[in-house]
C-alpha cells in the first residue's frame, strides 16, 4: 500500500508543480509544445514464461504497442501520458501471476539532456483482468529528427512493479506540432 501512495504522490506533484515551472515563457516563437508518438517494441519479463511451460524459463519477450503524448511546459521539461499495450498472454513465474493483454498508463516527466536525448520518469499503473498493479517506470529516448516536425524515436524503458521487473525497447514515430 506504501508503493501505491508514493505513486500517486508522484503523479499528483507532476500535475501541481509543472504549471509553476511554465510560468517562464518559451523564447522562440512558434515553437513546437506538443508531440504525439506511436511505437512497437518488445519488452522482456525475466521471470516470465508461456503458459504452457511447466518450469521457470529464461524470461519472456511480449510485443507490445505505445502511444504518448507530451506537453512542453519549459525550455527543457515536458509532462506527459504513456500508454502501452501488450499483446500477449503469459505468467511470471516467481509469482504466479499471470498476464493477459495488460495496459500500462504512466504520467511522466521528461527532461532533455540534449536537443535530441531525453530521460523520463513517473508512475501509473497496469490494468489486467487477473491483478492491476501499481509501476514506476524510469526511461531514456533519443529524437532523430525527419522532415514535416516528424522524428524517429528510440527508447529504452525500466518498468518497476510489485513482484517483478521488466525493461522494453521501442521505436516509434512522433509529431510534433
Amino acid at each position: 500500500m506504501k508503493f501505491k501512495n508514493s505513486i500517486l504522490l508522484i503523479i499528483l506533484s507532476l500535475f501541481f508543480v509543472a504549471p509553476l515551472m511554465a510560468q517562464e515563457e518559451m523564447e522562440e516563437e512558434g515553437e513546437t509544445k506538443n508531440r504525439v508518438l506511436f511505437s512497437l517494441g518488445y519488452t522482456w519479463i525475466p521471470q516470465g514464461a508461456e503458459l504452457e511451460e511447466i518450469e521457470v524459463g529464461d524470461g519472456f519477450f511480449v510485443p507490445a504497442v505505445g502511444f504518448d503524448y507530451f506537453r512542453k511546459i519549459h525550455e527543457r521539461w515536458e509532462i506527459g501520458m504513456m500508454w502501452d499495450w501488450e499483446l500477449d498472454h503469459y505468467i511470471v513465474r516467481s509469482e504466479e501471476l499471470e498476464r493477459e493483454r495488460a495496459m500500462l498508463f504512466a504520467l511522466v516527466a521528461n527532461y532533455e539532456l540534449t536537443e535530441k536525448w531525453a530521460v523520463f520518469a513517473g508512475g501509473g499503473a497496469e490494468f489486467e483482468k487477473h491483478e492491476n498493479l501499481a509501476i514506476f517506470r524510469l526511461g531514456t529516448e533519443y529524437a532523430i529528427e525527419m522532415q514535416n516536425n516528424w522524428e524517429f524515436v528510440p527508447a529504452l524503458m525500466f518498468d518497476f512493479k510489485k513482484g517483478y521487473d521488466t525493461w522494453s525497447l521501442s521505436l516509434g514515430f512522433c509529431k510534433k506540432f
